[in-house]
This record gives structure tokens, C-alpha cells and sequence, in this order.
């Protein structure tokens, strides 16, 4: 495409019509009002003001599915709900810390606070009311975030003879709440950033029938500087069958990732696999992340190498190809060969067909597949190209996709504002797409 993509641009900008400016009669301090309390509420803040005073703020969670000031639930389970409400009031100590958390519950028919209780940070992060392990009490999992937001922490308490028990306090860079071992219960699993001597850690809480915490620690790779994304799923045993595993995608540097796998058996928290030098390794620039590429219900792990035809010395431009490999006995086996293209969102996934025999160029805004002559190299360490087998684009103006698409290229995905579009070359040649190929290939994250 090259200078026409520009032409169309170009077209596109003059076919913009400025429209007029919005106004807007509300003002800034309407727009960030408080949701209205409800009755309930209404009456809960009241009993927290007599106890509190008036000069207090609500504070409310950031993320999950309970984002009220006001937390109401049966905590004990004895038919009456007891409310957490979370508040900021100013404090004569310039170094205590202003953010609370009350305990009210109902005495014929009305709310009287029971005792309050100093935060763990200075913002809510999330709040979770879940059951633990092999245990039957409610836990409320409070999670905070420091001034900084660099820091978290994380409360669990649950209520018992009028008061709120604290039975956990942990720090924590990510922290989730899942079924690790797929018994039926979750499990707190948790991990902590690399702090020198000390490394980047995982760990596993889960509650026995008694209300204990058996804690399993475990240390993440000596290169893991911290943990980016959890993600979940299966592998398969040499005997048959499948357990459950952890893929954690690590950071190894400023803008380097790799994988670690984790199981949680029988409560140890132990590693299947890490990268080593003297094998296939999972590295590969920062945001490649793990994921199902195929659907098959099995998660891959990508790794970076250069495309094909390239030399390592080469000075020239050049592409990075993303293999994605399955995890069998601690190894990691290769199964696909792909463009992912981080920035955009999307991994177009190679044909088998076209292993060492394409390889990829970026041509101003698109990628385009060549067809090579695996046997030579150019003096500069590049590869010969022979014939386009396939261009790939994204563009966010629907004026361009649809001129593109009136010359031959195929819409393979509108999603959040772009267009994902593609052209299959190579007509005649053993190595030219299907359309159905294209799409099946072409996947937007």
C-alpha cells in the first residue's frame, strides 16, 4: 500500500467536518457527586456520624464487584446482616493514618456502630467476602493500595462474638482469589516484587477445617523482577490426563518478559518450569503475554526469535517471529510460529506450510509475508525476498478501511475503534492463504 495508505489518509482528513463545540450546563462539582444513599445507607451513616462525628468522608473501593462505601452481609451467618463502611475523617496525629473502616450492627431494628478499625493503606483497592479452603466462616479480604500506589496490602477478618478478627495481613504486588487445585475451594494466592537480596515470590493461602492458614512459599526465578499477569489452565500428565497449572509472565528487565509455570498439589506450591540457557526459553519482549492461541483449552507460551532469513549481526531493519510453545515435562515444545504484534493487539498465527519458507518486513504502516530462498542471504545478513504472499494493516479511520477494502483488502476484525485489515498475494503459488485460512489465523486480542 505504502504511498497510497499516505493518499488515502491524506483524503480522509479533508473529508473531516468540524463539528461545533458541545457545552455542557453541569458543573464539575454536580458531575462528581456521590451516589445517592439508599434508606438503609442513609440510616448506617447516620449511626456512623454519631459515633464518628460529621467532618467524615466515604471512601470507595476501586475495582470488583462491591464498589459501595457500605459493605451490608450476614458476616456470621446467624440470619442478620452486620455493614463495614470505609471513611476518611482527619486525625490530631499528622502521621496516623486517616482511612478507617467502621463495625455496625442492628439492635432492634436499628444500626449502632460496634468499633472501628485503622486501614492497612490509604486507598481501597477491592473488597471480596469469600469462603477459604477447607473452612466454613465468611472472610472479608480487604486489599489497599500505599500513597505511591506502588505498594498493596491485604486484611482478612471475619466476624465472631461482636467483632471483627483479623486472622491475615500480607503484602503483595498481585493477589487473586482462585481455585488452584480445582477441589472446590479457593485458595489466596498472592505474589511480591524482587527486593534485593530478597527475590520475587509466590505463595499460597488456604484455611483448614480448624481456621488456620497453611502458607506454601515459593521463590520465582532469580531474574523475575516481578510478576505482570497470572493466567490459568491445564497440563497434561506422562500417565494421561491433566492438572491444573499457573503460567506467571515475569519481568526480566525494562522491556523483557518470561514464564514460569507453577502447580499447587496436595498444598505445595511447586514449579514445573523456568527458562534456562541450554534449551528452548520463553523470552521475549515485554506485553507478549500467555495465552489459549489455539482455543484448544491448553495455554502456549510465547518466545521470541528472529524471523527467518535474518542474521543476528544484520544492522538492518528486522522483525521479531513469536513461537509459541506448549509445556510438556518441564520442557517447552514448539507448536506455532507468529507475527504478534503487541501494540496493535493482534497475533497472526503462521501456516505450517510457510516454516522457513516466508518471512516478514514491515513496509511503512503494514506488515508484509514474503515468500524467501531459504538457501541464500543477502551480503547485509537479509534475507533474498521473492514474491508478497499476504499484507497486513490497522487503521482507526472507516474512510480508509473502505477504500482498502474497495482495492481487495479483506475486513478481518473491527474492534475498539480500529480496523484490522489484510491482503492475500501470491496468487498461483503452493504457499498463498485462503481467505478462510486468513481469518482463522488472524486473531485480535
Amino acid at each position: 500500500m505504502n504511498g497510497r495508505l499516505a493518499l488515502l489518509c491524506g483524503m480522509s482528513a479533508l473529508m473531516t467536518v468540524q463539528l461545533p463545540a458541545c457545552s455542557f450546563s453541569a458543573s464539575t462539582e454536580t458531575m462528581l457527586t456521590p451516589p445517592r444513599l439508599t434508606a438503609e445507607q442513609e440510616q448506617i451513616y447516620q449511626a456512623l456520624q454519631s459515633a464518628a462525628g460529621s467532618q467524615i468522608s466515604l471512601k470507595y473501593p476501586k475495582s470488583g464487584e462491591r464498589l459501595s462505601a457500605f459493605t451490608v452481609e450476614d458476616l456470621d451467618g446467624d440470619g442478620t446482616d452486620e455493614a463495614i463502611v470505609f471513611y476518611e475523617a482527619g486525625r490530631s496525629g499528622s502521621e496516623e493514618n486517616p482511612l478507617r473502616l467502621c463495625l455496625l450492627d442492628q439492635r432492634g431494628g436499628k444500626w449502632r456502630t460496634v468499633s472501628e478499625y485503622p486501614a492497612a493503606g490509604a486507598e481501597i483497592e477491592r473488597v471480596d467476602i469469600e469462603r477459604l479452603g477447607a473452612n466454613s466462616r465468611k472472610n472479608l479480604i480487604l486489599r489497599y493500595s500505599y500513597v505511591d500506589g506502588a505498594e498493596h496490602a491485604a486484611t482478612v477478618y471475619h466476624y465472631e462474638d461482636g467483632a471483627l478478627i483479623q486472622s491475615l495481613s500480607v503484602p503483595y504486588s498481585m493477589l487473586e482469589i482462585r481455585d488452584l487445585n480445582q477441589d472446590g475451594t479457593a485458595e489466596l494466592f498472592l505474589t511480591n516484587t524482587a527486593k534485593s537480596p530478597v527475590p520475587a515470590s509466590a505463595t499460597v493461602y488456604e484455611l483448614d477445617a480448624d481456621g488456620n492458614y497453611v502458607r506454601s512459599p515459593l521463590d520465582l526465578p532469580e531474574n523475575f523482577t516481578d510478576v505482570t499477569r497470572a493466567a490459568y489452565g491445564t497440563l497434561p500428565l506422562p500417565e494421561g490426563g491433566e492438572i491444573p497449572a499457573i503460567y506467571l509472565d515475569g519481568a526480566t528487565g525494562a522491556n523483557t518478559a518470561q514464564t514460569a509455570v507453577l502447580t499447587y498439589r496436595e498444598q505445595i506450591l511447586s514449579t514445573v518450569y523456568t527458562d534456562a540457557a541450554d534449551r528452548l526459553n520463553s523470552s521475549r519482549p515485554g506485553g507478549c503475554q500467555t495465552m489459549d492461541i489455539d482455543g484448544d483449552g491448553e495455554l502456549e507460551i510465547p518466545g521470541s526469535t528472529l524471523f527467518y532469513g535474518y542474521s543476528g549481526a544484520s544492522e538492518a531493519p528486522q522483525l521479531s517471529m513469536t513461537n509459541w510453545y506448549a509445556c510438556r515435562n518441564g520442557m517447552l515444545i514448539r507448536e506455532y510460529a507468529s507475527y504478534y504484534a503487541v501494540q496493535e493487539g493482534y497475533v497472526f498465527v503462521m501456516p505450517e506450510r510457510w516454516e522457513k519458507q516466508v518471512t516478514a518486513v514491515q513496509e511503512n504502516e503494514e506488515i508484509v509475508f514474503y515468500q524467501i530462498d531459504p538457501e541464500l542471504q543477502n551480503a547485509e545478513g537479509t534475507p533474498v525476498l521473492l514474491a508478497p504472499l499476504l499484507r497486513l494493516a490497522v487503521v482507526n479511520d472507516p474512510v480508509i478501511a473502505d477504500a482498502m477494502q474497495s482495492e481487495g483488502y479483506l475486513l478481518l476484525r473491527r474492534q475498539n475503534g480500529n480496523y484490522y485489515l489484510g491482503a492475500i498475494q501470491g496468487a498461483g503459488s503452493p504457499l498463498q492463504l485462503l481467505e478462510s485460512e486468513l481469518l482463522f489465523a488472524m486473531q485480535v486480542l
